[in-house]
């Protein structure tokens, strides 16, 4: 799953969120067993023994030790020191069901996607239509800066998630920043709902349809296919493919997503830690493989929405507009630990089609288009309603210029 920028994007869609998903296996590995001792770092391990023993020797309230907050403190620790920032991580039980849960397009909560600034505040990237978060007035760019009266500030993304999240039909309150008003108390009640992984509507006064992916949840291809299949039936000639603020998810997805478009060759090339090279390879029967194709992309897209944006670029089968993405190289596997919680570790490195490096430096689109802070992302919810005079006085440049590559000439 991914992290972010610091940008751990995270998603409450209510009491559950997904970590930024990365490029995450479908499979779920057996919880860790007691072996024989292998050789290793011992001397390492040593240390690591001693500071737990002198902590437990002489802090001054033993009383007030939690063993497993300590443990958890630790294992969160070693997964960041391995420098797959986002990515690699560690999930108590309860965070490891909401992210499975996310997954399966199914939430609790307030229906936001969040991440973290490189300041390192909490900042909403998205608020999805008809969610308690748009209800109750909540922007993109707002800034979280407490919960429940308690500031978030020092604060991991994961840790504010865990206190928006909870049970449905309890109440939260946000006090969020926001540029030019004072700071707002938001006081939002939680509650299940469905997260369509599919949006899409023609653009108006065009015969181009925009599709957006909010994440590579179980089932995105196949709502993918619906898409396009409506969008052809409504005389499109033209497509824009939203990933903007995608978080990825599972890498079967991202594969099916990307055959949609891209006709043979492979999706993405993948490496385990022996160096050993695998292909993905595009499934045949792709609905969109010569219909002109402009795909967008930001800051916030990450994990599979970048193997799909990296196979169309490399394929040569759309420009992409919008800004550099987010650099997730790793697709994860997950090992479950004793007590329930898990690690999610980078247990393969991906390149693109064209064997480009994503991690750590992200995708250059074709065409930079950056998205002013003030501005609020088109959704197709909203172009739906839309005169072809809103859509063309529309503050988001990313979709205009997408619009106006696939209609020029």
């Amino acid at each position: 799953m991914v992290l972010a920028p610091v940008l751990a994007a995270v998603m409450f869609a209510g009491g559950v969120f997904a970590e930024r998903s990365g490029a995450l296996g479908p499979a779920t590995v057996p919880a860790a067993t007691a072996g024989p001792a292998a050789s290793g770092p011992t001397a390492e391990l040593d240390l690591v023994e001693e500071a737990w023993k002198t902590i437990q020797d002489n802090y001054v309230d033993p009383k007030g030790l939690d063993d497993q907050q300590l443990a958890y403190a630790a294992i969160r620790g070693m997964t960041q020191a391995v420098g797959d920032e986002g990515h690699t991580s560690f999930m108590t039980a309860e965070e490891a069901k909401a992210a499975e849960q996310s997954l399966s397009g199914s939430f609790v909560g307030i229906g936001v996607q969040v991440s973290a600034d490189d300041a390192g505040k909490v900042t909403i990237s998205t608020v999805f239509p008809g969610t308690p978060a748009e209800e109750a007035g909540i922007r993109r760019g707002d800034h979280i800066v407490a919960v429940d009266g308690q500031t978030t500030a020092g604060e991991t993304v994961d840790q504010t998630v865990a206190r928006v999240r909870g049970p449905e039909g309890e109440k939260v309150t946000l006090t969020l920043e926001r540029v030019g008003t004072a700071n707002l108390d938001l006081t939002i009640t939680r509650r299940k709902f469905d997260l369509p992984l599919i949006s899409w509507a023609m653009v108006p006064g065009t015969h181009v349809a925009m599709i957006r992916l909010e994440q590579f949840a179980t089932g995105a291809t196949e709502a993918l296919k619906k898409a396009i299949t409506g969008a052809k039936a409504q005389g499109a000639t033209g497509l824009v493919l939203d990933l903007r603020s995608n978080p990825g998810g599972y890498v079967n997805e991202a594969v099916g997503v990307a055959s949609e478009f891209v006709g043979d060759g492979i999706v993405y090339q993948s490496f385990d830690r022996s160096g050993e090279r695998k292909d993905a390879n595009v499934e045949p029967g792709g609905l969109a493989t010569d219909i002109p194709l402009v795909v967008l992309a930001n800051g916030d897209t990450a994990s599979s929405a970048e193997i799909v944006t990296g196979a169309i670029q490399d394929a040569k089968r759309g420009q992409v507009v919008g800004e550099k993405t987010f650099g997730t190289g790793t697709v994860l596997g997950r090992f479950d630990l004793a007590d329930g919680s898990s690690m999610r570790i980078g247990v393969e490195r991906w390149l693109t089609r064209a064997g480009r490096p994503i991690w750590h430096e992200g995708l250059d689109p074709d065409v930079t288009v950056p998205l002013a802070a003030d501005a609020q992302p088109l959704l197709p919810d909203a172009l739906r309603d839309m005169s072809a005079s809103e859509f063309a006085a529309s503050t988001d440049a990313q979709v205009r210029k997408a619009v106006e590559l696939l209609t020029a000439g």
